[in-house]
């Protein structure tokens, strides 16, 4: 069967009407509705019932759907295998939030421009970057976490053959506030204390590897961000706080300020993660070596 069905029952599903799906596919909602309809014919069940209201999986559909994306991500990893192995010498990484890993690029890419092809540096969720390496997305994933969850990311690596390579160890927590805020008076935090103030937190963070950790309860309280950007305008306007790693770059901003937290049970680690059968270009060994220099300093 053709890999367009898949991708074309995806679409249909996540849009809930066959005419918007054919518009993101640029296909005519005719077309799109004869080749559902071929298809049904060929795997001998239906994928999709109509009612009043729309368009929605049967109980074959939804078997169906699960086996698609699996598919489908399938064939593009397979499709984005060539990227992992030419000689290309640009920097392929997909990372978590972090003004140290986006600052770092920034200074070292001006430092040492590509010559051929551009970089690929794009900051994420902690579980998408993982899925963008293990999918064949990107060459690389730089994340942190805490260092009572890493066995959790070399178990990971094990599983999908990848490498797991330590940057930085046992760093030390910060909480980040408004010059605003009351607690910006205070020269140190208690680790206990955290979960009594009102919290953000990005999106695509496992609750059990980072706000659980931290000492909350249940997520009921949190406000969810998606970027980094969102996360400082939040805190600079209003009453929010966030616990992230101990950075090594300079400020964040002028209207915020972070105090160290203390007596915490757990500190912060930050890894690479990439294929055991990749060969790191000389650009991406630079770029990790100079990154695991200002950790150190």
């Amino acid at each position: 069967m053709d890999i367009k069905y898949f991708k074309y029952v995806l679409e249909i599903s996540e849009c809930g009407s066959i005419n918007k799906a054919a518009q993101n596919l640029q296909l005519s909602q005719p077309n799109l509705s004869v080749c559902i309809k071929n298809m049904e014919s060929e795997l001998g069940f239906p994928v999709f019932r109509r009612n009043s209201s729309g368009i929605y999986l049967t109980p074959e559909g939804k078997l169906f759907l699960k086996s698609a994306q699996k598919i489908v991500l399938e064939m593009e990893a397979i499709s984005n295998i060539p990227l992992l192995f030419t000689n290309k010498e640009n920097i392929s990484i997909s990372c978590t939030y972090s003004f140290d890993f986006m600052n770092h690029f920034i200074k070292f890419k001006k430092k040492n421009p590509p010559k051929m092809y551009e970089d690929s540096f794009k900051e994420t969720g902690l579980i998408q970057t993982i899925r963008d390496v293990i999918e064949q997305r990107y060459r690389m994933s730089l994340f942190y976490c805490f260092d009572s969850v890493s066995d959790t990311y070399t178990q990971i690596a094990k599983k999908h053959n990848l490498k797991l390579i330590p940057i930085a160890k046992d760093r030390p927590l910060i909480l980040l506030a408004s010059k605003r805020h009351p607690l910006s008076q205070k020269k140190e935090i208690l680790f206990e204390e955290i979960k009594n103030y009102k919290f953000i937190m990005y999106e695509n963070f496992k609750f059990e590897e980072w706000l659980k950790i931290l000492g909350f309860q249940n997520d009921n309280r949190i406000l969810y961000v998606f970027d980094r950007g969102g996360l400082i305008d939040a805190i600079r306007q209003s009453m929010y706080v966030t616990v992230m790693m101990k950075r090594f770059t300079d400020t964040y901003s002028e209207d915020c300020v972070e105090i160290p937290v203390v007596n915490a049970p757990s500190q912060m680690n930050a890894y690479l993660m990439y294929h055991s059968t990749y060969t790191v270009n000389t650009r991406e060994r630079l770029f990790i070596r100079q990154l695991k220099e200002l950790f150190a300093k």
